[in-house]
């Protein structure tokens, strides 16, 4: 019987940690569109349900994935009022009522215990009417240059170590709903926030949240994918899948840009 802590989990969040300080490093100097797209890949919670797939069978991956597709639908809200609360009363201001808004309606959701049309549903819902709120925000305002820093890499890899081990142990202990739960927690958004608005203040962290909120729908297809294809098809090819809709989403995102006017009018100066 797998025990909660092994040396297979240090083994685990360390090749977790590479990959947030690559992608960290990749995601430097670029404006608030470009890193909001970064930001929305699923650095944290890719790792994390590559690990509930390692450890656990198809079974158990689409039932976390399911809850984590509900939980989904608060990320959007979390980006829109920490976007609008940051710029107008700083960054506590703003996460905390965003993390609290996304806390309670969270745990709503996994109470509610919804069906994968439900979780669609609340998705397809939550997502345009965000994203219509989030037009006056998507410019960062005055535009400043911003240097890659150690402490930037650092917060990122520890915050998105601590939700993989947090994913993993939870798995092992509680069950596939705790696991999802967790592994959607917006740590990577809420890390970056807090380092981005030390580094270049309340515009630009405004701006890089509220960009954000079109790059989350890559992550709800994604989920969706994942809670579908594992019975059928496997675990390895439900992940490969949920990855590549994140990657096209945002990539056709950003190659669309120029022909949207919401993001054509907004967010073009480098932060």
């Amino acid at each position: 019987m797998t025990t909660v802590l092994d040396p297979s989990l240090a083994v685990k969040l360390a090749a977790t940690a590479g990959l947030v300080i690559i992608a960290t490093l990749i995601a430097e100097k670029v404006g608030a569109f470009i890193g909001a797209m970064i930001a929305a890949l699923p650095l944290s919670a890719g790792p994390a349900y590559l690990f509930i797939s390692m450890e656990h069978d198809s079974t158990f991956v689409a039932q976390s994935a399911l809850t984590g597709l509900g939980i989904n639908t608060m990320i959007t809200p979390f980006l829109l009022i920490s976007s609008i609360l940051v710029r107008r009363f700083g960054i506590w201001v703003g996460l905390g009522s965003g993390f609290a808004l996304w806390a309670i309606g969270s745990f709503g959701i996994l109470q509610a215990a919804l069906d994968v049309e439900a979780a669609i549903a609340l998705n397809l819902i939550a997502f345009p009417i965000c994203l219509y709120f989030s037009r006056p925000y998507l410019d960062c305002g005055t535009a400043s240059n911003i240097k890659g820093g150690l402490m930037d890499i650092v917060l990122r890899a520890l915050a998105v170590v601590s939700v993989a081990a947090a994913v993993i142990i939870a798995g092992r202990l509680i069950g596939p709903d705790m696991a999802g739960f967790v592994a959607v927690i917006p740590i990577v958004w809420m890390s970056m926030a807090v380092v981005l608005y030390a580094r270049a203040g309340r515009h630009a962290t405004s701006a890089v949240m509220a960009n954000g909120i079109g790059g989350m729908f890559g992550f709800c297809l994604a989920l969706s994918a994942l809670h579908l294809m594992p019975v059928e098809y496997g675990s390895t090819a439900a992940l490969c899948t949920a990855l590549a809709l994140c990657v096209c989403w945002s990539l056709g995102l950003t190659a669309a840009r120029p022909f949207i006017p919401m993001y054509n009018r907004a967010g073009q100066r480098p932060l």
